[in-house]
């Protein structure tokens, strides 16, 4: 394992810690809202998703952790839509604990539009440091659905000649650079989570 690997994983680690007292501050800022259980659900989901991606990476099983890169950024895009919808965040939060779907929710600023997935995408690449999130949602859905990249984790090619592959326990066949983006992309999403939630605290103060 790479020294840069080795690294970001350790910054993964850390934000447990950081996740955990964003909870605390959210209670203790606007109180039991329907907001607070929102956010706490989003924050409950990302650190046992960043926890479940470091046991499997660890454990050579990268096949089964990539997928996570995608929940994680799903996380991520679910917090963003909160301060882009039709709504306050509280009736948004209200709404969607009651069951309402975030897709058929109109944007904020033009009602026309709805809050897909696609929008919201397209509206995260225009804000700076997020113009990633476009090629993980597309390559992490990859992941998640058979693809061409399960074709890949499983064979080598060696030359024009020579295929080697089999059926493995370990991810002997995934590249580290993949290894570090999953790993590098997964700490972006939380990272994005806790700074969205914590701009929301700020507009209510």
């Amino acid at each position: 394992m790479s020294e840069k690997l080795d690294d970001l994983i350790i910054q993964l680690s850390g934000e447990d810690s950081k996740i955990i007292a964003l909870g605390k501050i959210l209670a203790e800022s606007i109180g039991a809202t329907e907001y607070t259980f929102f956010c706490h659900s989003v924050l409950n989901r990302t650190i046992n998703l960043n926890r479940g991606y470091l046991t499997l990476l660890k454990d050579q099983n990268f096949i089964a952790a990539a997928p996570l890169v995608r929940l994680n950024l799903d996380s991520l895009l679910r917090i963003f839509a909160s301060i882009q919808s039709e709504y306050d965040v509280e009736t948004f939060a209200r709404n969607v604990r009651r069951g309402d779907m975030i897709r058929k929710m109109r944007y904020s600023k033009k009602a026309k539009e709805r809050l897909t997935d696609t929008k919201l995408v397209n509206l995260l690449m225009d804000i700076p440091n997020f113009k990633w999130v476009k090629q993980v949602y597309y390559a992490g859905s990859g992941y998640v659905h058979l693809s061409n990249q399960h074709f890949y984790s499983s064979i080598k090619i060696v030359d024009l000649q020579t295929v080697e592959g089999g059926i493995l326990k370990t991810d002997k066949y995934i590249s580290e650079d993949e290894k570090i983006a999953g790993t590098y992309y997964m700490l972006q999403s939380s990272k994005g989570i806790r700074a969205f939630i914590g701009d929301v605290l700020n507009s209510l103060k």
